[in-house]
């Protein structure tokens, strides 16, 4: 380790790398004891180099094992810090594990803090628009509470009496029963409505889809209906009631039957064993067996529930329900009866027939129209009804919440639902109140119509008070209504003038079926009436009235063609098909003396209808007329009643029960006619049923002249030489009947000339003629038996009545007048005056009604033989 570099480079190159002579083994075989030396002498250089490059190395090694001491102690010093500061990390960490934990409490709270600010946000948001509605309704309760007793007062009389009366009698007993209160010192509620305080949004809306109208006054039967405590007598001529009734108790098997149903007695009896809702039809007396459960007799016996029927004793169901029913609003209730059931008047008002009809109008001529509407009133229905429900529910969950209700996320949550629900409900609602508006707009220009049906209505109402036979119920004028919307539905016209045409259809349409139930005069005051609902502001010319001034009057408003004089005994085939039906009878009266039941008879014949007829007066003849009219509501046959005026008990005891109880269930082509002299006895009943005829010798030589052409069977037409003889005979028949107008001037007295008298006299004329022509047919006027014809006609039918000699000698000059061979002229004068008409060229029957239509309706005196002033004279009296 001491050879320098220079000395080792020396050796290395002369004597061992450098030297390709020198080698060990050269050495060593040269000299043995060179050998080795040359082999230490190689070994040294080589530990010298190896030495030399170890030398720095263990240099290196002590430097870096000093720096390494040093760097261990540097270790040592840290290892010591970083134990310190690892002590110090641990706290650190320890330290802001807490704060995390303390600042996530924060955001927890804060959360909390801000979902309960939302919350309260949300529920002042939500409820806001309800803080108004709850203080007033706070505000209210507070009222309710102060009037309770008084509102309580009138609630309670409103269920237990006002049922019976009609809405206007309803709100006068109401005046009378808030101003005893007010005499007493009691306070009420002057705005009280019994319909919403006595039945909720969802009530009434089920209500209507039972098929209950929703006029005022059927909600308020609707609302005793509901809450009556003792069983219900309903009265209820249009049979809405009833059907609304039918379907409200059908899950409660419901049963329809009546006091003449055979198996009346055993219905009964399983209805109360069994505890169903039992429908009683045409109730006008109580049947006795009804008094234990009106009077609630109930006897208990061992855990039983017992009630007597008859001789029966029954078990008593809680559940059983009895409702009477009867048609006839003018029955007579007997007190005994009133104060055993609750009575609930359903008589259509004119506020439900104007609704009625504004109805029946846009099913006809805007269907889609109304479709819309009755869809929308009931949209809205429901939506009101489910607002009520969303406050309600709210309500509860407020009323429910435990603690503070920001705590309740199930509560706030649940509210901001039924409030978005809510917002989404009243959005809906404002928006169907919007395509309502454009409803009603649409439905406005049909309104004035309804408006007109409502004035007619309340029209044929007031006509009761001119004479006891008005009695019109509100299913003529619905029937006038839907035959005047047949007429125009095929038309093609703008909405404006369909809506005249129909009111101008409507006005006849009326006119036509009301006037054949008026007597003559009555038919004018009609009239005229009618002319002021139509809103003409035509008068009548000064206050000295006279039949033709008022004719004229009406002819200038409504038209010549206006057939105010009615649809009556001239069209009975048209109006005993179309008009009536198997459910109407049609009751023609008549003075006495004058029998219609001859027409009938006619046409019936002439139609070939299978027609049955009795004469009533007797018991045998009321048996008799049950099983007739019985089979025949069955078969579709029809049936005649004669003078019904001699049994008027039976009629309102008995038949009218058994007519209003066939009801739908009859054969659609039956018929029913009653004849009947004009009677204060007539059941009121009955005039309301049926479709009413009163017959009286017609006004005016056109009237009663188309009266008689039209009753005789156009069969009877087949030669000419008779029709003209039968034309004849009609103006002395019309001419007759014209005079007794004006008795004491016409006639001395009030002879009682008849049709009959008349029909009598063809089948004279017919008996002379084919006896003189020994039953040939002839043509020459001279070979008549024109004496014969006259005497008989002077003597036996017409003169049979008379006994005056002065009013003997009138008829001889009217019938040896007109009874002449000249009457086949063309150029005869029938009258004796300058304005006396022509008889027609033709002779049937056609051509016969065509000249009849030309005369004019007044008849002038100088037509009967009269002066002029005897008019004049007359018509002002009736006129006045």
């Amino acid at each position: 380790d001491t050879l320098s570099s220079r000395q080792m480079k020396q050796i290395q190159n002369n004597y061992l790398d450098g030297n390709d002579e020198l080698s060990y083994e050269i050495v060593n075989h040269a000299s043995k004891a060179c050998g080795p030396l040359y082999k230490w002498a190689e070994s040294q250089v080589k530990y010298t180099s190896v030495f030399n490059r170890v030398q720095p190395l263990r240099e290196e090694v002590v430097r870096l094992e000093n720096d390494s001491a040093v760097a261990i102690e540097r270790q040592q010093t840290l290892e010591e810090e970083v134990g310190t500061l690892e002590k110090s990390i641990v706290q650190y960490k320890a330290d802001y594990a807490t704060l995390i934990r303390d600042v996530e409490s924060l955001k927890v709270e804060m959360e909390v803090v801000t979902k309960k600010v939302d919350r309260a946000e949300s529920l002042i948001k939500s409820l806001k628009h309800e803080s108004d509605r709850w203080s007033k309704s706070s505000e209210g309760f507070q009222l309710i509470m102060r009037n309770l007793v008084g509102d309580g007062i009138q609630m309670a009389a409103f269920l237990t009496y006002a049922g019976f009366f009609d809405f206007k009698a309803r709100l006068t007993l109401s005046k009378r029963w808030k101003k005893s209160l007010d005499l007493l010192g009691i306070e009420f509620r002057e705005n009280l409505s019994m319909v919403e305080v006595l039945s909720k949004a969802s009530d009434r809306l089920q209500w209507q889809s039972l098929g209950l109208p929703v006029d005022s006054l059927s909600l308020e039967n609707g609302v005793i209906l509901s809450h009556c405590v003792r069983f219900p007598l309903i009265i209820d001529p249009s049979g809405h009631a009833i059907d609304f009734v039918m379907n409200k108790f059908r899950d409660q098997k419901i049963q329809k039957t009546s006091f003449l149903d055979n198996s009346f007695m055993k219905t009964l009896a399983g209805a109360v064993r069994f505890g169903t809702t039992l429908l009683v039809e045409n109730v006008e007396n109580i049947d006795p067996v009804l008094n234990p459960l009106l009077n609630k007799e109930i006897h208990r016996t061992g855990g039983r529930s017992i009630v007597r029927i008859g001789t029966e004793e029954v078990d008593y169901s809680p559940n059983f329900n009895i409702i009477l029913t009867t048609k006839n609003p003018a029955a007579k209730l007997t007190p005994d009866i009133c104060s055993r059931v609750t009575l609930i008047n359903f008589t259509v008002t004119p506020a439900s027939l104007q609704s009625q009809s504004l109805s029946l109008i846009l099913k006809t001529e805007k269907p889609e129209i109304e479709k819309q509407r009755i869809n929308l009133l009931k949209l809205q229905g429901e939506q009101q009804i489910r607002l009520r429900e969303l406050e309600e529910q709210m309500l509860a969950k407020i009323s429910a919440v435990e603690g503070s209700i920001l705590d309740d996320d199930n509560v706030v949550d649940g509210m901001e639902l039924l409030m978005k629900e809510g917002a989404s409900v009243e959005e809906q609602l404002s928006n169907s109140e919007q395509v309502m508006k454009q409803v009603k707009k649409t439905i406005g220009q049909f309104e004035p119509m309804a408006q007109v049906c409502k004035e007619i209505f309340v029209l044929l109402l007031s006509m009761r008070g001119i004479n006891f036979m008005y009695e019109f119920s509100a299913q003529t004028f619905m029937k006038a209504l839907e035959n005047s919307l047949e007429k125009i539905r095929s038309q093609d016209a703008p909405a404006g003038a369909r809506l005249s045409t129909l009111k101008e259809s409507l006005f006849a349409e009326i006119a036509a079926r009301i006037g054949r139930s008026l007597t003559i005069e009555d038919k004018m005051v009609f009239a005229v009436l009618l002319s002021k609902v139509r809103g003409d502001e035509a008068q009548l010319p000064n206050d000295d009235h006279t039949i033709e001034s008022i004719s004229n009057h009406i002819v200038s408003v409504f038209g010549e063609e206006f057939p105010w004089q009615g649809r009556g005994l001239n069209d009975l085939a048209s109006v005993a098909e179309h008009e009536i039906d198997s459910s109407h009878p049609l009751l023609l009266c008549s003075a006495p003396g004058h029998d219609v039941s001859g027409r009938v008879d006619a046409m019936a014949r002439s139609l070939q209808k299978d027609m049955c007829s009795v004469a009533m007066g007797s018991p045998e003849g009321f048996a008799t007329a049950e099983r007739m009219v019985m089979t025949a509501s069955k078969r579709g046959s029809w049936v005649m009643l004669k003078n019904c005026h001699l049994c008027t008990e039976w009629l309102q005891d008995t038949f009218m029960t058994k007519v209003q109880g066939l009801g739908s269930s009859s054969h659609p082509n039956f018929r029913l006619f009653i004849t009947s002299e004009i009677s204060t006895k007539l059941p009121t009943s009955l005039l309301r049923l049926s479709d009413v005829i009163i017959a009286e010798a017609p006004s005016g030589i056109k009237a009663s002249l188309k009266s008689f052409i039209s009753s005789i069977p156009s069969d009877r037409f087949d030669s000419p030489v008779r029709n003209r003889l039968y034309l004849i005979l009609g103006w002395v028949h019309a001419v007759v009947q014209e005079r007794l107008r004006y008795v004491p001037t016409g006639w001395s007295q009030a002879y009682e000339f008849t049709e009959a008298d008349a029909l009598h006299a063809l089948d004279v004329i017919d008996s002379l003629v084919e006896s003189s022509s020994q039953g040939k047919q002839t043509t020459d006027p001279d070979k008549l038996p024109w004496d014969a014809i006259r005497t008989t006609l002077c003597k036996g039918i017409f003169g049979g009545r008379i006994t005056v000699d002065s009013d003997q000698s009138i008829l001889d000059k009217l019938i040896f007048s007109l009874f002449v061979p000249s009457c086949f002229d063309v150029t005869f004068k029938i009258v004796d005056a300058d304005d006396s008409p022509s008889l027609p060229e033709g002779t049937s029957i056609d051509e016969c009604l065509e000249w009849i239509q030309t005369l004019p309706s007044y008849t002038s005196p100088t037509w009967i033989g009269l002066d002029g002033s005897a008019e004049t004279s007359r018509s002002k009296a009736v006129a006045k």
